[in-house]
């Protein structure tokens, strides 16, 4: 498929001497316009692949202008002409995202050597700019805070996640010191180690901390600080993950009850759990065993109604063996042996 070339071009023999050359060179010209405004009609009719733009066209802006314009409503590359060739003109198209500068009138070889590239370019550059996106739309959207630091240790980066968790916006911490946008300490209330520039420096890890926001949050957070280096080994900044807590911390409890639980049911010494009025919450298989009592004749009840209970194999018999030596008591509140 044949790329599609704008030409903003004032002099009409130009203009046609230059259609003329890039048909020759098998692209295809779908617009031959003077302005500005013709410029930005036919962009949006053609979708154009290229500009090749007269810096001193007629009209109420010129050619750096209206480059800026396509650049940035369409991502048009542009290719200034122009007959002059003073410092002044070639620094004001320099500050444009500069693609190509031909000198009038424009060499065959030349015009096709700056096409190829310029479509090349830019190409390449959308390449990367859609790249760029999709990995910034991944980042953004992960749950857990990420935060990209230059090597002199200022905030480059931060996704939503991480701006929440902060409690300001990445335009306002952009450029700070990761250590006045982070108020941070780790579980010992120390404030977390400065990063490390040496090329030997390892990745930092570190559990339980508090971050308070800057609207006076408070959340736990686990951080780490990964070093990162360029193909050539030499370091250029970290990057900073802060993850909730909650969750670890929930699933960690969980696991030390199901831990406490097993360890209680399947410990070979008779075992009752009581909670904090003194009343049976559990028994475990040894008690079970000894007793010779279903656990729904003890389970809810206290030592005190067991006592009391008329039936002298509970009254009796079983209440003896719960006061007996090498049975122990499990009081939920406090988790301690009695």
């Amino acid at each position: 498929m044949k790329a599609k070339i704008l030409i903003v071009e004032d002099d009409p023999m130009l203009a046609l001497d230059l259609r003329y050359e890039v048909e020759l060179l098998g692209y295809e010209v779908v617009g031959l316009v003077e302005s500005a405004d013709e410029a930005l009609v036919a962009s949006e009719e053609n979708r154009p692949d290229l500009a090749l733009m007269d810096i001193n066209i007629a009209g109420s802006m010129d050619g750096i202008q209206t480059a800026r314009m396509l650049h940035a409503a369409d991502r048009i590359p542009v290719i200034f002409l122009t007959s002059a060739s003073d410092g002044a003109t070639v620094a004001r198209a320099s500050r444009e995202e500069l693609y190509g500068y031909l000198i009038k009138p424009v060499k065959r070889d030349e015009l096709k050597a700056s096409i190829h590239v310029a479509l090349y370019k830019a190409a390449a550059g959308a390449a990367r700019e859609s790249a760029h996106n999709a990995m910034a739309a991944t980042v953004g959207s992960v749950p857990q805070g990420v935060l990209s630091v230059t090597l002199d240790h200022k905030v480059q980066f931060m996704n939503a996640a991480a701006e929440q968790m902060v409690g300001c916006a990445l335009l306002e911490a952009r450029g700070k010191k990761i250590h006045d946008v982070l108020n941070l300490v780790d579980s010992r209330e120390h404030a977390l180690p400065e990063l490390n520039n040496a090329s030997d420096a390892r990745a930092i890890e570190e559990f339980g901390c508090l971050l308070t926001s800057r609207r006076g949050q408070q959340i736990v957070v686990d951080f780490s600080a990964t070093p990162l280096s360029d193909q050539s080994g030499y370091r250029t900044g970290f990057v900073i993950t802060l993850r909730n807590a909650a969750e670890r911390l929930r699933s960690q409890a969980v696991e030390e009850i199901l831990d406490e639980v097993h360890c209680f049911d399947m410990a070979p010494t008779p075992m009752i759990q009581l909670d904090g009025n003194g009343y049976i919450v559990r028994i475990n298989a040894a008690m079970l065993r000894e007793s010779g009592v279903e656990s729904s004749v003890i389970v809810g009840r206290s030592l005190t109604g067991l006592s009391m209970d008329p039936d002298p194999r509970i009254a009796r018999d079983l209440f003896n063996k719960l006061l007996q030596a090498g049975t122990s008591f499990v009081t939920t509140h406090a988790g301690n042996v009695h």
